[in-house]
């Protein structure tokens, strides 16, 4: 009986790495750390491995010397400072940054992604995914390139991932409104289906749970996506007979629609993100910051890591929150 000629995955078992990385190393790709190449070749050697040179053409062994970033919305200044830290760690690497939006469309996401993986050839991936499922397309553009996750986890999806400490935050900040004395607190938001909006959500149950109050849905109002959805949802819940004391906005753009809606009240307002000229209020204004420059680029790093070898399970990073209180002064 003939013997089994070794394949990638057996190399892969051998040289204790990813199939992944036998094949960025079959294919003398540059970002391998010495180590691992070493480990390969040295398991090649002993297997007898032979690649296969009509599978090697699928996947030419070069790179392009680009990543790519594809974010939620250019506009909100949230994903500027993202992609500033990003783009820094990419240079370091020397590599450029391609950035893209997705509009919240999944179909905008996929297109994109497909164009930047299998056409234009990109060497890795950050990517902030819609609430569409995401466990075909990650399958299918996975085992091209390295695919980073930022601020929120597809269900389902084996992939390396940075978030925000979405719930803690949350909590925190509507505490914040309770100190103040506010009972009635309303809440803004986004997509609850998006794993931001459920885990900010949650964290706004938990500090009502946690002050022995319950949980009002008709104080709620979600699926609010840009600043005048928000600000009217806020005025509606002004005007509606809830007696609403307070608002929790779970994002900045959020925020600014529920700014518009109490200027000319004295309810108090918390919210996620920071917000620009927040200084410049006349009353102050709770909320839950971060560095995002610094996140986008710890992001970039986990992805270069990555692209230079590192083998093990997906990592799921949690970046810490702040809660700051601006205007007023």
């Amino acid at each position: 009986m003939a013997q089994r000629r070794p394949t990638m995955h057996d190399v892969a078992r051998a040289a204790g790495v990813s199939p992944a990385t036998v094949s960025r190393v079959v294919n003398n790709e540059r970002y391998i750390r010495d180590e691992t190449r070493a480990s390969v070749e040295r398991a090649i050697a002993e297997l007898g491995f032979e690649r296969n040179e009509a599978a090697r053409s699928l996947r030419p062994g070069q790179t392009t010397d680009t990543v790519a970033l594809v974010i939620e919305d250019a506009v909100n200044p949230f994903w500027s400072a993202v992609t500033d830290g990003a783009e820094e760690v990419a240079r370091r690497h020397q590599h450029m940054l391609v950035v893209a939006s997705t509009r919240q469309s999944y179909d905008r996401e996929r297109d994109l992604l497909r164009d930047l993986v299998l056409r234009r050839r990109v060497d890795g991936v950050l990517v902030v995914p819609t609430a569409h499922t995401q466990r075909d397309l990650h399958a299918e553009l996975g085992r091209w390139v390295p695919i980073v996750f930022l601020d929120r986890t597809p269900a389902g999806v084996p992939a390396d991932a940075i978030v925000l400490d979405n719930q803690g935050g949350a909590r925190k900040a509507v505490e914040s409104l309770l100190g103040q004395g506010r009972r009635r607190i309303a809440y803004v938001g986004g997509d609850p289906s998006v794993s931001t909006g459920k885990h900010r959500l949650a964290g706004y149950k938990q500090a009502l749970r946690r002050a022995g109050l319950p949980y009002d849905p008709a104080l709620v109002r979600l699926n609010a996506h840009t600043v005048d959805d928000a600000r009217v949802a806020a005025c509606d819940l002004l005007a509606g007979t809830a007696a609403v004391d307070a608002f929790f906005a779970d994002n900045n753009r959020m925020c600014v629609g529920v700014l518009h809606a109490v200027r000319e009240t004295k309810v108090g307002v918390a919210a996620f993100d920071d917000v620009e000229f927040a200084d410049l209020l006349p009353y102050p204004i709770t909320l839950v910051t971060y560095d995002a420059t610094a996140f986008g680029a710890h992001a970039a790093e986990l992805l270069f890591a990555r692209m230079t070898g590192a083998d093990g399970p997906p990592k799921r990073s949690v970046h810490r929150t702040t809660l700051v209180t601006r205007g007023g002064r």
